[in-house]
């Protein structure tokens, strides 16, 4: 099986296009400006994106922090197992009621 390379060159040349590329240029050269546009955009809003995490950041930390003061100061109901349980047996032979 012989296969002259020249004849498959001749033959590919011959074939026509798949695809036309006389807009390939134009369509590369607006995807490009597109994404410049993109970045542009990007880059401004970059900004409001750092004020709007640290917002959220100090809103949680200040939410949090008054749950948790409210928490430990609120009134704790009675429990069996309560370190603190004021008909404890300890407390009541210490006289401490």
């Amino acid at each position: 099986m012989t296969t002259d390379l020249d004849e498959l060159i001749a033959s590919l040349a011959a074939a026509p296009t798949d695809r036309r590329l006389d807009w390939m240029e134009a369509d590369i050269l607006s995807r490009i400006s597109g994404r410049r546009d993109d970045t542009r955009i990007a880059r401004m809003a970059g900004p409001a994106r750092v004020a709007a995490v640290g917002l959220a950041s100090v809103i949680g930390v200040v939410l949090g922090g008054l749950v948790a003061t409210a928490e430990v100061q609120g009134q704790q109901p009675a429990s069996v197992f309560a370190a603190d349980a004021q008909l404890a047996p300890s407390t009541l032979l210490e006289g401490a009621g």
